[in-house]
């Protein structure tokens, strides 16, 4: 499945930096080109040496020396272009410091943070970050947190919300004075990043902010009361909030708190809301009252919507005969569901969990994305005794690449080892428009207007011009609403396994994640296809590792409406 990370690193993709064949001359030529005359060139050399920081590492494995090596290198190259005279150089500088240095770069990223370009003091305070979310720091030290602390309140929103942002993933007790205050910021996006670092450090912000005018502020707040364990004082006002992201996270809110005798409050959102909220309502009800949500859960498995249906049986997990539940689900005609029922099952301990992951690897006809949940719940199990049956399951032809490569993971972990699979074909080449185009999205909830950037990335926007040509875009759907990340959606199996028969070389380029950003899903390096996403607010941590190819141009306060299964009527270009 194309998807996006939300968490830490499974895998720190190369992908877009120069060929890591060739690295050690991409290293040579890009010390070279720093000292062109030519600031622009400049620029692009210092952010081609940061992408080098970014090696292929499976997640818990170490370093590579070569890696480490190539990286120190490229990182102590960047230590003096950081007082460039050019501005967009050091700011290209700084990103590129915190791709590839570790402790010893603290001193030159501190040294600076009082840079009279804005931009620059905000790639200081991402730079921080992105040392702790590489793992090249355990955390932050006195100095650095103290920087970040101080960039928080700058004078620029731009690099106010950078700084908070940077204790989103790693939040800080140090930091709470701050981050009170950063709640009250002007920027929306200072105050969501805020929110969210409060909340994880299981703070609960002021009521004030559950009516806050931005959406995912309010279900920010919303969620720290789940967070605090205080979703009992939440005002009856957020479970009829305008946006279905608010009314989810009061759902989620709820249900932290255990308490069944609040239950009452979601009732109507379970059985007559949007599929996202309902979706997330119908869990909370089954972790506060069990069994007790037998008839509601069982109505909502018949319901005609795929979403309603999946995460109903995510919340049949909660009922005292789950397994027997969850079973016949994996049977549903609509693959997307039966993957959801099987997860869920698959993540008990019942013997028919075990028969149903068996079932669907020896069967030459499980749908794709079934037999990849059931691939990767043998990977999680480590058991032998899945091996006959994962061979069954390598024997199908007409495997994805991806399914392919998950395949020999999991044999590999049930103590068999397999040879390679049969190598990717080339990726595809499409001709370049003459211009800039506007891909235009007709969707059920309103029209989405977006500027396919060939200039940073020809490939993939031709692509995706072609595909809305052929017409490839009607009718499909958004298949992923993720609150305060992204949306995704141009699937035309509407799961995010699906594809158009052709896959995309990376085209990463220094184009930022903010808000806007249409970028390109991936299932691995160069598996690029038809499917797109949106950032629904800044993402720094997918800068440098997916292909950004456009941003939109209207439409924003449509994609902030969507809710899964909402519909692609037609794309078009203009």
């Amino acid at each position: 499945m194309r998807a996006l990370a939300l968490a830490g690193l499974a895998v720190l993709s190369a992908c877009g930096a120069p060929e890591r064949r060739h690295a050690p001359e991409s290293l040579a030529s890009g010390r070279a080109a720093l000292q062109s005359a030519d600031a622009a060139t400049r620029a692009k050399a210092a952010w081609d040496l940061g992408q080098l920081g970014l090696a292929e590492v499976p997640e818990g494995a170490p370093e590579p020396a070569a890696s480490r090596s190539l990286r120190e290198a490229a990182a102590e190259a960047l230590i003096p272009v950081v007082s460039d005279p050019e501005a967009p150089v050091r700011r290209a500088a700084v990103e590129a410091l915190g791709k590839t240095g570790g402790p010893e770069i603290e001193d030159a990223l501190l040294s600076a943070g009082t840079d009279v370009d804005a931009g620059v003091r905000g790639e200081i305070a991402l730079a921080l970050f992105r040392q702790r979310f590489l793992k090249r720091v355990p955390e932050y030290s006195t100095a650095s947190l103290n920087k970040l602390l101080t960039l928080a309140a700058d004078p620029d929103p731009e690099v106010r919300w950078r700084a908070v942002y940077a204790f989103t993933r790693f939040p800080d007790e140090r930091a709470v004075k701050t981050l009170t205050r950063a709640v009250r910021d002007p920027d929306a996006f200072a105050r969501l990043f805020a929110v969210r670092s409060l909340s994880k450090l299981g703070r609960c912000v002021d009521a004030s902010l559950l009516s806050d005018p931005d959406i995912y502020v309010r279900s920010e707040a919303v969620a720290s009361y789940g967070a605090a364990k205080a979703a009992g004082e939440l005002p009856s006002s957020v479970y009829e909030d305008p946006s279905a992201h608010v009314r989810a996270a009061a759902a989620d809110a709820l249900a932290a708190t255990g308490r069944a005798e609040l239950a009452g409050r979601i009732e109507k959102m379970a059985d007559t809301d949007g599929p996202m909220a309902r979706g997330r309502a119908l869990i909370a009800l089954a972790k506060l009252r069990g069994g007790a949500e037998a008839a509601r859960l069982s109505r909502a498995r018949k319901d005609p919507h795929w979403w309603v249906r999946s995460r109903a049986y995510e919340a049949s997990a909660f009922l005292p005969d789950a397994a027997a539940i969850l079973s016949p689900g994996v049977a549903d005609p609509d693959a997307r569901v039966a993957a959801q029922a099987l997860e869920t099952l698959a993540a008990s301990t019942a013997p028919l969990a075990a028969a149903a992951i068996e079932t669907v690897l020896r069967d030459p006809k499980s749908q794709l994305e079934v037999l990849g949940t059931a691939v990767d719940a043998a990977a999680e199990r480590k058991s032998p005794a899945f091996a006959a049956a994962l061979k069954a399951a390598w024997a199908r032809p007409g495997l994805t690449a991806e399914i392919r490569d998950s395949l020999r993971k999991a044999l590999e972990a049930s103590g068999v080892s397999v040879k390679a699979g049969p190598a990717l074909g080339a990726p595809k080449t499409f001709a370049a428009p003459p211009a800039p185009r506007i891909l235009i999205l007709e969707t059920e909830k309103g029209t989405v207007e977006l500027l396919l950037d060939a200039g940073a990335a020809p490939n993939t926007a031709a692509a995706v011009a072609d595909a809305a040509r052929r017409g490839v875009y009607d009718g499909t759907i958004w298949h992923r609403v993720v609150t305060a990340f992204v949306v995704q959606g141009g699937d035309p199996r509407g799961s995010g396994w699906g594809d158009d028969g052709f896959r995309l070389a990376d085209e990463v380029n220094p184009a930022p994640f903010l808000r806007g950003t249409l970028g390109m899903p991936k299932a691995g390096p160069d598996t690029g296809g038809c499917q797109l996403f949106v950032s629904l607010v800044p993402t720094p941590h997918l800068d440098g590792r997916y292909t950004a190819f456009g941003r939109v141009v209207s439409g924003m306060e449509v994609l902030d409406a969507l809710e899964p299964g909402d519909k692609i009527v037609k794309a078009r270009l203009r």
